[in-house]
């Protein structure tokens, strides 16, 4: 039970939101600071080892950590627009709180929501849901389990980013890509139902509708300038999510075999990190092959697995050196290609 409570370091990251609105003027930019840079320099302090991997481990303690961010990050919003309204930020300061609870809801909120979307139809699976929807994103949790975690490694998948591909080219892609996937998934499943594809139970259909009365019930009780600001979220935490979808499988594909078909998925189809600090925060997404080969598995199971490709530094400093292509393919290329080798068809 006692290793359940390092998955509750979450809580850390509301201190430089809480400190850069004290402090007011640029300090309200310090969580993507923290984030990127801090977090960075402790994973390297506080090293590799072992965070998941616990077969029997099934607690209340466990269940609880992902749930546990729905009223904080509603919260988190909420009291952004209401100090919008009220007059109390300035613009330079408007745009800090935004890019840092926007920052927060990607790095915490929709991994959590990634883990809970993959749980059985339930207060689990609404939870996600509703995180989703509170950054404008909610057609993610049909896209990745029904799209994704179907067509990972392959050139269908939009998450899937490919050898040589920047992540500026990536981000449009796996923006309208991952849209345009759910919306197909949904009207297949409508047909199969007999359902029109506008039907109530399309799950796309009423995530967007629910998305749109979020902006036009926000515009109405905290002004109209809470509309951009409620996108200015989402943009930032959406931004975070795509930047890790990019990372965990770049470059890696599931190639043809002599009968035609696609290789099974393996763990040499994902990149894994072993850090401690960034597998606490993000609840062992860090696994990211493990998820992959079990994907209904609880978070606290997932463990590092034989044969899957191996990040050079921890998910913080990653983010980072996505964002500058030609380090990025020099230092990932050549890994690619001795996983490829190392696991020929």
């Amino acid at each position: 039970m006692l290793h359940a409570l390092p998955f509750y370091i979450f809580i850390v990251v509301l201190a430089p939101i809480l400190l850069g609105h004290q402090l007011g003027g640029g300090w309200t930019f310090l969580t993507p600071v923290g984030l990127f840079g801090v977090l960075g320099i402790l994973d390297i302090l506080i090293g590799r080892g072992e965070t998941g991997s616990y077969s029997n481990a099934e607690t209340p303690i466990h269940r609880l950590v992902p749930m546990l961010w729905l009223p904080i990050q509603v919260a988190l919003i909420i009291w952004l627009l209401w100090s919008i309204a009220r007059g109390h930020l300035t613009a330079l300061e408007i745009a800090g709180m935004t890019v840092s609870i926007g920052a927060v809801s990607g790095a915490v909120g929709i991994v959590f929501a990634h883990e809970l979307t993959h749980r059985i139809p339930g207060l689990e699976r609404r939870i996600a849901d509703v995180l989703m929807i509170s950054v404008s994103y909610h057609h993610f949790c049909i896209e990745h389990v029904h799209g994704h975690h179907r067509t990972v490694g392959t050139r269908e998948d939009p998450a899937t980013a490919r050898l040589d591909e920047s992540f500026y080219r990536f981000f449009p892609r796996a923006l309208w890509g991952g849209l345009a996937s759910a919306w197909r998934l949904e009207g297949a499943r409508m047909r199969r139902r007999k359902h029109s594809r506008y039907n109530i139970r399309n799950r796309v259909l009423m995530g967007l509708l629910a998305q749109a009365a979020m902006y036009i019930a926000a515009g109405f009780a905290f002004g109209w300038l809470a509309v951009p600001v409620l996108a200015g979220v989402g943009l930032a935490a959406v931004f975070q999510l795509e930047v890790i979808n990019y990372l965990e499988h770049y470059g890696l594909e599931r190639r043809p075999l002599d009968n035609g078909r696609l290789e099974p998925m393996a763990p040499h189809h994902s990149w894994d990190d072993d850090h401690r600090l960034s597998s606490w925060l993000l609840i062992n997404l860090t696994h990211h092959a493990d998820h992959h080969m079990r994907p209904g598995e609880r978070y606290q199971r997932l463990g590092m697995v034989e044969g899957a490709g191996k990040l050079p530094v921890g998910y913080a400093t990653v983010f980072l050196l996505v964002l500058i292509p030609p380090p990025w393919f020099r230092i990932m290329n050549p890994r690619v290609e001795a996983l490829r080798a190392a696991h020929p068809v």
